[in-house]
Protein backbone atom coordinates (compact mmCIF):
# COMPACT_ATOMS: atom_id res chain seq x y z
CA UNK A 1 0.00 0.00 0.00
CA UNK A 2 1.42 3.06 -1.01
CA UNK A 3 0.34 5.25 2.10
CA UNK A 4 3.02 2.80 4.46
CA UNK A 5 5.92 5.06 4.13
CA UNK A 6 7.93 2.24 5.07
CA UNK A 7 7.05 0.21 2.01
CA UNK A 8 7.05 3.33 0.12
CA UNK A 9 10.80 3.42 0.96
CA UNK A 10 11.36 0.14 -0.43
CA UNK A 11 10.41 0.56 -3.62
CA UNK A 12 13.92 0.74 -6.15
CA UNK A 13 13.88 3.88 -8.06
CA UNK A 14 13.09 1.60 -11.28
CA UNK A 15 10.19 0.53 -10.29
CA UNK A 16 8.35 3.85 -9.86
CA UNK A 17 5.40 3.85 -11.99
CA UNK A 18 4.30 6.63 -14.00
CA UNK A 19 0.90 5.96 -11.73
CA UNK A 20 2.61 7.76 -8.88
CA UNK A 21 3.77 10.66 -11.32
CA UNK A 22 -0.55 11.27 -12.09
CA UNK A 23 -1.13 10.80 -8.35
CA UNK A 24 1.14 13.43 -7.63
CA UNK A 25 -0.06 15.72 -10.62
CA UNK A 26 -3.44 15.31 -9.42
CA UNK A 27 -2.20 16.03 -5.33
CA UNK A 28 -0.63 19.11 -7.25
CA UNK A 29 -3.79 19.87 -8.57
CA UNK A 30 -4.95 21.31 -4.73
CA UNK A 31 -1.79 23.56 -4.25
CA UNK A 32 -2.57 24.52 -8.43
CA UNK A 33 -6.72 25.73 -7.36
CA UNK A 34 -4.76 27.46 -3.85
CA UNK A 35 -2.80 29.74 -6.72
CA UNK A 36 -5.34 30.64 -8.93
CA UNK A 37 -6.38 33.30 -6.25
CA UNK A 38 -4.32 35.42 -7.23
CA UNK A 39 -6.85 36.15 -9.78
CA UNK A 40 -9.09 37.58 -7.20
CA UNK A 41 -6.50 40.26 -6.16
CA UNK A 42 -6.74 41.52 -10.01
CA UNK A 43 -10.96 41.74 -9.68
CA UNK A 44 -11.17 43.74 -6.61
CA UNK A 45 -11.68 46.95 -8.41
CA UNK A 46 -14.12 45.48 -10.61
CA UNK A 47 -16.18 43.39 -8.09
CA UNK A 48 -15.99 47.08 -6.03
CA UNK A 49 -17.45 48.86 -8.51
CA UNK A 50 -20.11 46.29 -9.61
CA UNK A 51 -21.31 46.35 -5.89
CA UNK A 52 -20.99 50.33 -5.41
CA UNK A 53 -18.76 48.56 -2.44
CA UNK A 54 -16.07 50.86 -0.86
CA UNK A 55 -12.40 49.37 -1.10
CA UNK A 56 -12.12 48.92 3.06
CA UNK A 57 -15.48 46.20 2.68
CA UNK A 58 -14.20 44.60 -0.63
CA UNK A 59 -10.51 43.87 0.63
CA UNK A 60 -12.46 41.94 3.41
CA UNK A 61 -12.46 39.38 0.59
CA UNK A 62 -8.79 38.71 1.15
CA UNK A 63 -8.42 39.43 4.83
CA UNK A 64 -11.31 36.69 6.36
CA UNK A 65 -10.19 34.59 3.51
CA UNK A 66 -5.91 34.57 4.30
CA UNK A 67 -6.99 34.66 8.02
CA UNK A 68 -9.03 31.58 7.86
CA UNK A 69 -6.77 29.75 5.95
CA UNK A 70 -4.04 30.39 8.38
CA UNK A 71 -6.21 29.64 11.34
CA UNK A 72 -7.29 26.20 10.05
CA UNK A 73 -4.29 24.54 8.73
CA UNK A 74 -3.54 22.99 12.02
CA UNK A 75 -6.46 21.50 12.25
CA UNK A 76 -6.98 20.35 9.22
CA UNK A 77 -3.19 18.46 8.94
CA UNK A 78 -4.36 16.81 12.11
CA UNK A 79 -7.79 15.82 10.74
CA UNK A 80 -5.43 14.14 7.87
CA UNK A 81 -3.64 12.38 10.52
CA UNK A 82 -6.44 10.76 12.07
CA UNK A 83 -9.21 10.62 9.52
CA UNK A 84 -7.17 9.73 6.51
CA UNK A 85 -4.98 12.53 4.36
CA UNK A 86 -7.15 11.59 0.93
CA UNK A 87 -10.28 11.50 2.94
CA UNK A 88 -9.66 15.61 4.19
CA UNK A 89 -7.81 16.39 0.78
CA UNK A 90 -11.59 15.30 -1.07
CA UNK A 91 -13.51 17.42 1.02
CA UNK A 92 -11.11 20.29 0.83
CA UNK A 93 -11.33 19.78 -3.24
CA UNK A 94 -15.75 19.75 -2.77
CA UNK A 95 -15.77 22.51 0.12
CA UNK A 96 -13.53 24.85 -2.15
CA UNK A 97 -15.71 23.94 -5.58
CA UNK A 98 -18.98 24.58 -3.92
CA UNK A 99 -17.78 27.73 -2.61
CA UNK A 100 -16.63 28.71 -6.42
CA UNK A 101 -19.97 28.20 -7.58
CA UNK A 102 -21.41 29.96 -4.51
CA UNK A 103 -19.35 33.18 -5.08
CA UNK A 104 -19.82 33.07 -8.44
CA UNK A 105 -24.10 33.42 -7.94
CA UNK A 106 -23.65 35.89 -4.87
CA UNK A 107 -26.24 38.62 -4.99
CA UNK A 108 -24.21 41.18 -2.84
CA UNK A 109 -20.55 41.77 -1.45
CA UNK A 110 -21.66 40.59 1.93
CA UNK A 111 -22.45 37.02 0.43
CA UNK A 112 -18.73 37.04 -1.32
CA UNK A 113 -17.12 37.77 1.94
CA UNK A 114 -19.15 34.76 3.62
CA UNK A 115 -18.48 32.21 0.71
CA UNK A 116 -14.96 33.61 0.46
CA UNK A 117 -14.47 31.99 4.41
CA UNK A 118 -16.00 28.49 3.04
CA UNK A 119 -13.55 28.93 -0.09
CA UNK A 120 -10.99 29.42 2.80
CA UNK A 121 -11.94 26.24 4.78
CA UNK A 122 -11.41 24.26 1.95
CA UNK A 123 -8.22 26.00 1.07
CA UNK A 124 -6.71 25.29 4.21
CA UNK A 125 -7.23 21.44 3.57
CA UNK A 126 -5.79 21.89 0.22
CA UNK A 127 -2.94 23.09 1.55
CA UNK A 128 -2.04 21.77 4.70
CA UNK A 129 -2.60 18.07 2.86
CA UNK A 130 -1.29 18.41 -0.19
CA UNK A 131 2.35 18.10 0.92
CA UNK A 132 1.41 15.05 2.82
CA UNK A 133 0.16 13.31 0.38
CA UNK A 134 2.83 13.89 -2.06
CA UNK A 135 5.21 12.58 0.68
CA UNK A 136 3.64 9.22 1.24
CA UNK A 137 3.45 9.05 -2.44
CA UNK A 138 7.39 8.87 -2.74
CA UNK A 139 10.62 7.23 -1.10
CA UNK A 140 12.42 9.67 0.93
CA UNK A 141 15.24 9.78 -1.78
CA UNK A 142 13.34 11.31 -4.20
CA UNK A 143 10.99 13.51 -1.72
CA UNK A 144 12.39 16.54 -2.57
CA UNK A 145 11.98 16.38 -6.51
CA UNK A 146 8.30 15.04 -5.96
CA UNK A 147 7.78 17.95 -3.57
CA UNK A 148 9.63 20.07 -6.23
CA UNK A 149 6.95 19.28 -8.76
CA UNK A 150 4.02 20.05 -6.79
CA UNK A 151 5.20 23.46 -5.46
CA UNK A 152 5.97 24.02 -9.30
CA UNK A 153 2.47 23.19 -10.71
CA UNK A 154 1.33 25.32 -7.68
CA UNK A 155 3.54 28.42 -8.75
CA UNK A 156 2.18 27.65 -12.44
CA UNK A 157 -1.67 28.34 -11.16
CA UNK A 158 0.00 31.74 -10.56
CA UNK A 159 0.77 32.45 -14.03
CA UNK A 160 -2.77 31.05 -15.24
CA UNK A 161 -4.50 32.81 -12.79
CA UNK A 162 -2.31 35.77 -13.81
CA UNK A 163 -3.62 35.57 -17.37
CA UNK A 164 -6.94 34.52 -16.99
CA UNK A 165 -7.78 37.02 -14.85
CA UNK A 166 -6.98 39.75 -17.70
CA UNK A 167 -8.93 37.74 -20.16
CA UNK A 168 -12.31 37.20 -18.14
CA UNK A 169 -12.27 40.45 -16.42
CA UNK A 170 -11.75 42.11 -20.56
CA UNK A 171 -14.22 39.95 -22.16
CA UNK A 172 -16.68 38.71 -19.13
CA UNK A 173 -18.05 39.61 -15.85
CA UNK A 174 -16.33 39.32 -12.87
CA UNK A 175 -18.10 36.27 -11.86
CA UNK A 176 -16.17 33.93 -14.01
CA UNK A 177 -13.00 34.50 -11.86
CA UNK A 178 -14.83 31.79 -9.74
CA UNK A 179 -16.83 29.91 -12.49
CA UNK A 180 -13.85 29.36 -14.17
CA UNK A 181 -11.90 27.09 -12.02
CA UNK A 182 -15.13 24.63 -11.73
CA UNK A 183 -13.69 22.35 -14.75
CA UNK A 184 -10.48 22.24 -12.54
CA UNK A 185 -12.05 21.40 -9.55
CA UNK A 186 -14.26 18.57 -11.03
CA UNK A 187 -11.70 16.76 -12.37
CA UNK A 188 -9.09 17.58 -9.30
CA UNK A 189 -12.66 15.91 -7.30
CA UNK A 190 -12.72 12.96 -9.98
CA UNK A 191 -9.03 12.18 -9.96
CA UNK A 192 -9.09 12.13 -5.99
CA UNK A 193 -11.57 9.54 -6.27
CA UNK A 194 -10.34 7.09 -9.00
CA UNK A 195 -6.63 8.20 -9.01
CA UNK A 196 -5.37 8.02 -5.31
CA UNK A 197 -7.13 5.24 -3.89
CA UNK A 198 -5.43 3.56 -1.30
CA UNK A 199 -2.99 6.32 -0.31
CA UNK A 200 -2.54 8.61 2.93
CA UNK A 201 -4.48 5.67 5.38
CA UNK A 202 -1.05 5.58 7.54
CA UNK A 203 -2.80 5.40 10.66
CA UNK A 204 -4.83 2.64 9.22
CA UNK A 205 -2.37 1.13 7.99
CA UNK A 206 -0.13 1.35 11.05
CA UNK A 207 -3.10 0.20 13.23
CA UNK A 208 -2.91 3.12 15.69
CA UNK A 209 -5.45 4.28 17.95
CA UNK A 210 -5.67 8.37 17.69
CA UNK A 211 -8.53 10.42 18.29
CA UNK A 212 -9.37 14.32 17.47
CA UNK A 213 -8.65 16.70 19.47
CA UNK A 214 -11.60 19.15 18.70
CA UNK A 215 -11.11 21.44 21.50
CA UNK A 216 -7.75 21.74 20.58
CA UNK A 217 -9.04 22.91 16.84
CA UNK A 218 -11.07 25.50 18.26
CA UNK A 219 -8.18 26.96 20.43
CA UNK A 220 -6.28 27.21 17.56
CA UNK A 221 -8.54 28.76 15.25
CA UNK A 222 -9.45 31.06 17.85
CA UNK A 223 -5.66 31.83 18.75
CA UNK A 224 -4.85 32.42 14.78
CA UNK A 225 -7.72 34.33 14.36
CA UNK A 226 -6.97 36.28 17.19
CA UNK A 227 -3.89 37.05 15.90
CA UNK A 228 -4.45 38.18 12.54
CA UNK A 229 -7.26 40.54 13.67
CA UNK A 230 -5.38 42.04 16.28
CA UNK A 231 -2.69 43.14 13.58
CA UNK A 232 -5.01 44.36 11.21
CA UNK A 233 -7.07 46.56 13.93
CA UNK A 234 -3.75 48.16 15.33
CA UNK A 235 -2.60 49.15 12.03
CA UNK A 236 -6.02 50.52 11.05
CA UNK A 237 -7.25 52.22 13.98
CA UNK A 238 -4.12 52.27 16.54
CA UNK A 239 -2.16 50.34 18.90
CA UNK A 240 -3.26 51.67 22.03
CA UNK A 241 -7.23 51.17 21.49
CA UNK A 242 -9.42 49.08 23.65
CA UNK A 243 -10.21 46.63 20.76
CA UNK A 244 -6.43 46.10 20.04
CA UNK A 245 -6.00 45.25 23.64
CA UNK A 246 -8.86 42.77 23.78
CA UNK A 247 -8.06 41.09 20.51
CA UNK A 248 -4.47 40.78 22.01
CA UNK A 249 -5.59 39.51 24.80
CA UNK A 250 -7.81 36.80 23.19
CA UNK A 251 -4.82 35.46 20.81
CA UNK A 252 -2.79 35.25 24.24
CA UNK A 253 -5.00 33.68 26.23
CA UNK A 254 -6.46 30.91 23.43
CA UNK A 255 -2.95 30.61 22.60
CA UNK A 256 -1.69 29.86 26.46
CA UNK A 257 -4.17 27.55 26.79
CA UNK A 258 -3.89 25.81 23.01
CA UNK A 259 -0.03 25.18 24.59
CA UNK A 260 -0.85 23.82 27.91
CA UNK A 261 -4.31 21.29 26.67
CA UNK A 262 -1.33 20.10 23.48
CA UNK A 263 0.86 19.18 26.45
CA UNK A 264 -0.91 17.62 28.64
CA UNK A 265 -3.29 15.53 26.00
CA UNK A 266 -2.24 11.72 24.96
CA UNK A 267 -3.50 12.68 21.43
CA UNK A 268 -2.89 16.53 20.56
CA UNK A 269 -3.73 18.55 17.40
CA UNK A 270 0.23 19.11 17.19
CA UNK A 271 2.89 17.54 19.19
CA UNK A 272 4.73 20.30 20.56
CA UNK A 273 8.05 18.07 20.97
CA UNK A 274 8.81 17.89 17.17
CA UNK A 275 9.40 22.39 17.80
CA UNK A 276 12.05 21.37 19.74
CA UNK A 277 13.72 19.06 16.95
CA UNK A 278 16.44 22.16 15.47
CA UNK A 279 15.97 20.63 12.23
CA UNK A 280 11.98 21.38 12.40
CA UNK A 281 12.13 24.78 14.68
CA UNK A 282 14.44 26.50 12.16
CA UNK A 283 12.56 25.16 8.70
CA UNK A 284 9.38 26.59 10.31
CA UNK A 285 10.99 30.03 10.88
CA UNK A 286 13.08 30.31 8.14
CA UNK A 287 9.79 29.72 6.05
CA UNK A 288 7.99 32.52 8.05
CA UNK A 289 10.41 34.95 7.92
CA UNK A 290 11.05 34.49 4.09
CA UNK A 291 7.56 35.30 3.43
CA UNK A 292 7.73 37.87 5.86
CA UNK A 293 10.20 39.73 4.10
CA UNK A 294 9.92 39.00 0.61
CA UNK A 295 5.88 39.72 0.78
CA UNK A 296 6.90 43.87 0.01
CA UNK A 297 7.27 42.42 -3.85
CA UNK A 298 4.05 41.95 -3.83
CA UNK A 299 1.90 44.62 -2.50
CA UNK A 300 4.45 47.77 -2.06
CA UNK A 301 6.44 47.41 -5.79
CA UNK A 302 2.93 47.86 -7.62
CA UNK A 303 2.96 51.30 -6.00
CA UNK A 304 6.52 52.06 -7.09
CA UNK A 305 5.82 50.57 -10.47
CA UNK A 306 2.63 52.28 -11.22
CA UNK A 307 3.19 55.88 -9.19
CA UNK A 308 6.94 56.61 -9.60
CA UNK A 309 8.24 54.66 -12.84
CA UNK A 310 4.41 55.68 -14.33
CA UNK A 311 4.34 52.27 -16.45
CA UNK A 312 0.95 50.41 -17.01
CA UNK A 313 -1.10 47.65 -15.17
CA UNK A 314 0.19 45.63 -18.26
CA UNK A 315 3.90 45.69 -17.06
CA UNK A 316 3.09 45.81 -13.47
CA UNK A 317 1.47 41.91 -14.89
CA UNK A 318 4.71 41.03 -16.69
CA UNK A 319 6.58 41.69 -13.61
CA UNK A 320 4.40 39.30 -11.41
CA UNK A 321 4.45 37.43 -14.32
CA UNK A 322 8.11 37.08 -14.16
CA UNK A 323 8.38 36.54 -10.77
CA UNK A 324 6.19 33.32 -11.11
CA UNK A 325 7.87 32.10 -14.27
CA UNK A 326 10.97 31.73 -11.88
CA UNK A 327 9.17 30.40 -8.89
CA UNK A 328 7.82 27.23 -11.11
CA UNK A 329 10.87 26.50 -13.02
CA UNK A 330 13.24 26.83 -9.99
CA UNK A 331 10.95 24.75 -7.48
CA UNK A 332 12.17 21.57 -8.93
CA UNK A 333 15.28 22.17 -9.75
CA UNK A 334 15.61 23.39 -5.76
CA UNK A 335 13.66 19.19 -5.16
CA UNK A 336 16.20 17.75 -7.60
CA UNK A 337 19.26 19.49 -5.98
CA UNK A 338 18.21 18.55 -2.59
CA UNK A 339 17.88 15.02 -3.05
CA UNK A 340 21.25 14.96 -4.36
CA UNK A 341 23.66 17.85 -2.42
CA UNK A 342 21.34 18.18 0.50
CA UNK A 343 18.08 20.20 1.50
CA UNK A 344 19.88 22.09 4.09
CA UNK A 345 22.76 23.35 1.56
CA UNK A 346 19.94 24.45 -0.74
CA UNK A 347 17.37 26.10 1.78
CA UNK A 348 20.26 28.47 2.53
CA UNK A 349 21.44 28.85 -0.85
CA UNK A 350 17.69 29.92 -1.92
CA UNK A 351 17.68 32.23 1.03
CA UNK A 352 21.14 34.14 0.17
CA UNK A 353 19.87 34.91 -3.53
CA UNK A 354 16.60 36.22 -2.11
CA UNK A 355 18.64 38.00 0.64
CA UNK A 356 20.75 39.37 -1.94
CA UNK A 357 18.44 40.67 -4.53
CA UNK A 358 16.12 42.62 -2.02
CA UNK A 359 18.98 44.24 -0.81
CA UNK A 360 19.60 45.70 -4.53
CA UNK A 361 16.10 47.05 -4.51
CA UNK A 362 16.80 49.39 -1.93
CA UNK A 363 19.64 50.82 -4.79
CA UNK A 364 16.67 51.48 -7.28
CA UNK A 365 15.71 55.21 -8.21
CA UNK A 366 12.81 57.32 -9.68
CA UNK A 367 14.68 56.97 -12.97
CA UNK A 368 15.44 52.95 -12.75
CA UNK A 369 14.63 51.29 -16.02
CA UNK A 370 11.68 48.64 -16.21
CA UNK A 371 14.91 45.86 -17.02
CA UNK A 372 16.45 46.61 -13.75
CA UNK A 373 13.27 45.85 -11.88
CA UNK A 374 12.60 42.97 -14.05
CA UNK A 375 15.79 41.21 -13.21
CA UNK A 376 15.36 41.42 -9.92
CA UNK A 377 11.83 39.85 -10.14
CA UNK A 378 13.48 36.73 -11.84
CA UNK A 379 15.91 36.69 -9.10
CA UNK A 380 13.51 36.84 -5.94
CA UNK A 381 11.48 34.25 -7.68
CA UNK A 382 14.74 31.81 -8.16
CA UNK A 383 15.87 32.32 -4.38
CA UNK A 384 11.93 31.23 -3.51
CA UNK A 385 11.75 28.57 -5.96
CA UNK A 386 14.99 26.87 -4.77
CA UNK A 387 14.07 27.55 -1.16
CA UNK A 388 10.65 25.95 -1.02
CA UNK A 389 10.43 22.84 -2.49
CA UNK A 390 14.10 21.78 -0.75
CA UNK A 391 12.25 23.38 2.83
CA UNK A 392 9.58 21.34 2.67
CA UNK A 393 11.64 18.70 2.01
CA UNK A 394 13.59 19.01 5.02
CA UNK A 395 10.55 19.59 7.55
CA UNK A 396 8.44 16.61 6.24
CA UNK A 397 11.49 14.17 5.98
CA UNK A 398 11.46 14.69 9.86
CA UNK A 399 8.01 13.60 10.33
CA UNK A 400 6.80 10.20 10.89
CA UNK A 401 3.96 8.57 8.92
CA UNK A 402 1.30 9.49 11.46
CA UNK A 403 2.35 12.84 11.57
CA UNK A 404 2.59 13.79 7.70
CA UNK A 405 -0.86 15.89 7.76
CA UNK A 406 0.10 18.00 10.90
CA UNK A 407 3.98 18.69 8.92
CA UNK A 408 2.40 19.59 6.27
CA UNK A 409 0.31 22.15 7.70
CA UNK A 410 3.25 23.52 10.08
CA UNK A 411 4.91 24.18 7.05
CA UNK A 412 1.98 26.13 4.86
CA UNK A 413 0.59 27.59 7.93
CA UNK A 414 4.00 29.35 8.25
CA UNK A 415 4.19 30.72 4.96
CA UNK A 416 0.96 31.93 5.66
CA UNK A 417 1.49 33.82 8.62
CA UNK A 418 4.29 35.40 6.75
CA UNK A 419 2.74 36.71 4.87
CA UNK A 420 -0.21 38.00 6.81
CA UNK A 421 1.93 39.72 8.95
CA UNK A 422 4.14 41.47 6.42
CA UNK A 423 0.63 42.83 4.51
CA UNK A 424 0.02 43.96 7.94
CA UNK A 425 3.22 44.96 9.79
CA UNK A 426 5.52 46.54 6.82
CA UNK A 427 2.37 48.00 4.77
CA UNK A 428 1.52 49.98 7.75
CA UNK A 429 5.22 50.90 8.19
CA UNK A 430 5.13 51.96 4.30
CA UNK A 431 2.41 54.09 4.04
CA UNK A 432 2.54 55.66 7.70
CA UNK A 433 6.49 56.71 6.66
CA UNK A 434 5.47 58.19 3.52
CA UNK A 435 2.40 59.88 5.33
CA UNK A 436 5.02 61.58 7.80
CA UNK A 437 7.22 62.63 5.02
CA UNK A 438 4.27 64.12 2.79
CA UNK A 439 1.10 64.51 4.81
CA UNK A 440 -0.26 66.99 2.25
CA UNK A 441 0.11 64.20 -0.42
CA UNK A 442 -1.89 61.38 -1.08
CA UNK A 443 0.24 58.13 -1.68
CA UNK A 444 -1.87 57.34 -4.95
CA UNK A 445 -0.71 61.31 -6.85
CA UNK A 446 2.88 60.28 -5.10
CA UNK A 447 4.88 60.80 -8.34
CA UNK A 448 2.74 63.99 -8.89
CA UNK A 449 5.53 66.34 -7.33
CA UNK A 450 9.83 65.96 -6.41
CA UNK A 451 8.78 66.08 -3.18
CA UNK A 452 6.58 63.53 -2.69
CA UNK A 453 8.64 61.18 -4.95
CA UNK A 454 11.79 61.64 -2.59
CA UNK A 455 9.21 60.78 0.55
CA UNK A 456 7.77 57.87 -1.63
CA UNK A 457 11.55 56.51 -2.44
CA UNK A 458 12.75 56.75 1.55
CA UNK A 459 9.49 54.95 2.57
CA UNK A 460 10.21 52.28 -0.41
CA UNK A 461 13.93 51.94 0.51
CA UNK A 462 13.11 51.89 4.46
CA UNK A 463 10.82 49.12 3.87
CA UNK A 464 13.22 46.73 1.41
CA UNK A 465 15.94 47.30 4.45
CA UNK A 466 12.89 46.19 7.00
CA UNK A 467 12.32 43.27 4.34
CA UNK A 468 16.25 42.17 3.85
CA UNK A 469 16.74 42.30 7.69
CA UNK A 470 13.47 40.00 7.94
CA UNK A 471 15.06 37.85 5.50
CA UNK A 472 18.45 37.54 7.36
CA UNK A 473 16.75 36.47 10.75
CA UNK A 474 14.54 33.27 7.97
CA UNK A 475 18.48 32.79 7.23
CA UNK A 476 19.87 32.52 10.42
CA UNK A 477 17.00 30.07 11.00
CA UNK A 478 18.09 27.80 7.73
CA UNK A 479 21.34 27.53 8.91
CA UNK A 480 20.38 26.38 11.94
CA UNK A 481 18.05 23.67 10.67
CA UNK A 482 21.09 22.69 8.33
CA UNK A 483 23.17 22.60 11.31
CA UNK A 484 20.40 20.09 12.96
CA UNK A 485 20.14 17.79 9.77
CA UNK A 486 23.89 17.61 10.15
CA UNK A 487 23.83 16.43 13.69
CA UNK A 488 21.20 14.11 13.27
CA UNK A 489 22.43 12.52 10.08
CA UNK A 490 26.07 11.89 12.53
CA UNK A 491 24.01 10.76 15.63
CA UNK A 492 22.64 7.78 12.21
CA UNK A 493 25.35 6.94 10.79
CA UNK A 494 27.13 6.61 14.41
Amino acid sequence: MLGNKKNVDSIPDASLTWVQWVQLLVVASGVFLSSLDVSVNVALPRISDYFYASPTTTYLMIIFYLGTTVSLQLTMGRAGDVFGLRKIFILGLVTYSLAMIAIGFSPNIQSVVGFRVLQAVGNSALLAIAPALATSLFPSRIRGRALGVMTGVGSVGMIVGTLYAGVALEYMSWRWIFFGRIPICILAILGSVTVIRGVGNQNKNNNEATSFDWVGGVLAFVCLIAFVASMNIATAIGWLRVETFVSLGIFICSGTFFVRRQSIIPDPLVKLSIMKDLVVAGGFGANLFLYMGSFVNLFILPYFVGEIIGASSFVLGIFLLLNAVSVSLFSPVGGYLSDRIGSGFITVLGLVIVLLALISYTALTADSSLQQIAFRMVFVGMGIGLFQSSNLSLIMGKMTPSDLGSGGAVSSMSRGLGSVTAVTLLGWAFTSIYEWKSPAVDILQAGSSPDSIASFMYAFQVSYIAGSVIVSIGLVSSLAAWIGLKRSENSFMI
